[in-house]
């Protein structure tokens, strides 16, 4: 199994949403939106696993 420079450039995409959302939970979590916050933490969590273990597990 073999990762060349472009599976890494791809990832920085999901990474680039994570850190967005995960601000964005920040926010919701500093405006005592705390449900909210979890929620919106989840999904940021999810955007950036899910793609990598596509890209570097599945991904032949």
């Amino acid at each position: 199994m073999e990762s060349n420079i472009y599976d890494y450039v791809l990832m920085l995409i999901p990474l680039a949403v994570g850190v967005y959302t995960m601000s964005y939970a920040r926010w919701l979590w500093q405006k005592k939106l705390r449900r909210g916050a979890v929620g919106v933490f989840c999904i940021a969590l999810f955007a950036v696993i899910y793609p990598g273990i596509v890209l570097f597990l599945v991904h032949v």
